[in-house]
């Protein structure tokens, strides 16, 4: 059974910016929200279908916190990483109570840094919905929201952390699996949103989704403050690499035959850096200080990237420059401390220059967690710019680039 939110204190608004990948202050931890640890239901079956998008168990969820008028299941699904390395994934799948009559659009929803763990994972938080903007305009539009905890994680990790290809498969076949559920009737058209790690999945979203998925109609992809070049980002932010970096090292060592975990680390760091990547970034409170402590405790960069060409290889082959078809729309806080804002523009122009067609909006003072905080200048629109995509209307030629408003309203519908 879901409870809503207390209105005066919403508790999706008091975490919305928790999501946030490092580098920001987290907020405590108000109004209880807690992380259970996983349960059954996230252990894969002995024999999994290899197809994937295979839906293997879902089930509705019970005692968290949902905005009002949305109810949500879990589902366990198969997917891939690579084309040699299948897996299964879990997922949260969001839904308007009373939807419209019809097959739904469908809103493929990609999280920020939590982890490399299941534990770490937004479908075991009290709130899963935390940091999804513009929850509640999307159940008035009737659209469903879909979105995947990444693959791996549930067999004890670590997931393809910001390995762009198992990230972006992950998502799709979650949409996949969304597709089998007996209790929905789901359009095969969706626009892909992320946030930080997510904004980089949500790119390879877009690159990806014609080759991998080719019955899924992506029809808009929104990065909002994306981790699109990780290099680029760690060099301009020198607090995240630290923190960050270890879980870089741990996830492409996992899934890279060619990077070493303990060659991709600098001795001084390893101690520190095997526990970080045993820790989650958000939930427990106690994780994230300690990950704060641990990255202080040596001196210089965490990562071996200048004098470790295999590393280095890998995470330029998972910046996200590559073609994407379907109408792009890019989002960045003025004020980010996370993605420097510089880093994103650079994006965008290597990215203009290359002939991508994308948007660019640009909210002066928004900081990493706040632009995706409820009442955020973001969610209309984004909203809107996602209606317009869904009843197809024509996506503006080149790279127009817009400074928004940069004030909280309240939401309203259109």
């Amino acid at each position: 059974m879901t409870t809503r939110p207390p209105p005066a204190a919403s508790l999706i608004a008091a975490l919305a910016a928790a999501f946030a990948a490092g580098g920001e202050p987290l907020p405590a931890q108000p109004h209880g929200l807690t992380a259970k640890p996983p349960d059954a239901f996230y252990d894969p079956p002995a024999k999994a279908p290899y197809r994937p998008g295979s839906l293997l168990r879902q089930e509705p969820l019970k005692g968290v916190t949902l905005p009002a008028g949305i109810r949500g299941w879990r589902i366990l699904y198969t997917t891939t990483v690579n084309d040699r390395t299948p897996a299964t994934a879990a997922a949260t799948v969001f839904t308007p109570v009373d939807p419209p009559p019809g097959p739904r659009p469908v809103i493929t929803w990609a999280h920020g840094t939590t982890g490399l763990l299941q534990r770490c994972m937004p479908s075991l938080t009290s709130a899963p919905m935390v940091g999804v903007p513009a929850a509640r305009r999307a159940a008035r539009e009737g659209w469903v929201i879909v979105a995947t905890d990444y693959s791996f994680a549930e067999k004890g990790g670590p997931h393809p952390y910001l390995v762009g290809e198992g990230e972006a498969r992950a998502a799709l076949d979650a949409l996949r699996a969304a597709r089998r559920m007996p209790e929905l009737k789901l359009s095969p058209r969706t626009v892909v949103w992320g946030h930080s790690q997510g904004g980089h999945s949500a790119l390879w979203t877009g690159i990806i989704a014609p080759r991998y998925a080719p019955e899924l109609e992506v029809v808009g992809v929104a990065a909002i403050a994306p981790t699109a070049n990780m290099p680029k980002i760690m060099a301009l932010n020198p607090t995240l690499e630290k923190r960050l970096g270890p879980y870089l090292a741990k996830a492409y060592s996992r899934f890279y035959p060619d990077v070493d975990f303990d060659k991709a680390v600098r001795a001084e760091a390893l101690p520190a850096a095997r526990r970080i990547t045993e820790l989650c970034d958000v939930l427990p409170p106690q994780d994230p200080a300690r990950i704060a402590e641990l990255a202080a405790s040596f001196e210089g960069p965490a990562l071996t990237t200048r004098t470790y060409p295999a590393f280095r290889l890998r995470l330029a082959e998972n910046a996200a420059y590559r073609p994407i078809a379907a109408p792009l729309l890019i989002i960045q806080g003025g004020a980010d401390g996370v993605v420097p804002p510089a880093a994103t523009q650079a994006y965008v122009e290597e990215r203009c220059a290359a002939g991508q067609r994308l948007e660019y909006w640009r909210f002066a003072g928004a900081g990493h967690g706040d632009i995706v905080r409820p009442g955020s200048p973001l969610e209309a629109p984004l909203a809107d710019w996602t209606a317009a995509r869904f009843a197809g209307a024509p996506h503006p030629n080149g790279c127009p680039q817009r400074d928004m408003p940069g004030r909280a309203s309240v939401e309203r519908g259109r």
